[in-house]
């Protein structure tokens, strides 16, 4: 019997130094899901050339999934003088692979998942802009990331009626795990809210008139045991991929 071939989801890796050497990862989480979705995940490396061999992973391409990573940079988008003087680390190249493909997925109608950077990227490849650093330029009361207690930390979020991510997660109140220091300052005008923060600050949207786009500030993937939603939003993105292939 021939296999059933799985869609190609592609991801670009993010990289760390390990006994003095990169080394190219993608969470397992993310790719656990994927697989339980029935798809197929292609990972990009972030290394010197994959830039040029950029069209062979577009090839075959039938979604995308952005996840987190360093601070895009701010030539990226209409940023504010304050966004350059917040930066943490950026990694040029990563947002290079990421806006290539991304690019390619929008022209295409390509279902795509922003996740944390990628919901940002998302944002501002479609003409919205980003704080530099929510603490310190929106003077918020809500902390968007602990670091003494980075997983465990949680915020509310209040869900807006009527929208998909009501829909998923069953409820207009969830407390979201959150690990972000950069955020959306000006949604882009193809998107709709699904969720904010406290303060005001967009926590999840998507374009309703496409198959699937949607950006999350938050990490489903890692709520999917306290969360059930969690899961219907992946197989949300999986059934967007398997009707648009």
């Amino acid at each position: 019997m021939k296999a059933t071939k799985r869609p190609r989801v592609v991801v670009v890796s993010r990289r760390t130094k390990r006994k003095h050497k990169h080394i190219d990862y993608v969470g397992e989480l993310h790719l656990e899901l994927l697989l339980r979705q029935e798809l197929l995940p292609v990972i990009v490396p972030v290394a010197e050339g994959t830039d040029a061999c950029l069209g062979d992973y577009m090839a075959g391409m039938k979604g995308l999934l952005l996840v987190e990573g360093e601070d895009i940079e701010p030539e990226h988008f209409a940023a504010q003088p304050e966004n350059h003087l917040h930066l943490e680390a950026t990694h040029p190249l990563k947002d290079k692979l990421e806006l290539g493909l991304l690019r390619q997925a929008l022209r295409l109608q390509l279902p795509i998942l922003g996740i944390c950077r990628g919901s940002q990227l998302l944002n501002v490849v479609c003409g919205g802009t980003l704080f530099g650093d929510v603490q310190k330029e929106k003077g918020t009361p809500v902390h968007h990331i602990d670091h003494a207690h980075y997983d465990g930390h949680r915020h509310p979020v209040s869900i807006v009626e009527g929208c998909p991510m009501e829909r998923w997660y069953g409820r207009h109140q969830l407390q979201v795990n959150s690990y972000h220091h950069q955020g959306v300052r000006d949604l882009a005008a193809r998107f709709e809210p699904m969720a904010m923060a406290e303060d005001g600050l967009v926590e999840a949207f998507h374009d309703p008139a496409a198959a699937f786009m949607v950006g999350l500030q938050f990490h489903p993937e890692r709520m999917a045991e306290e969360a059930a939603g969690s899961w219907r939003l992946w197989s949300a993105f999986g059934a967007a991929i398997r009707r648009t292939t």
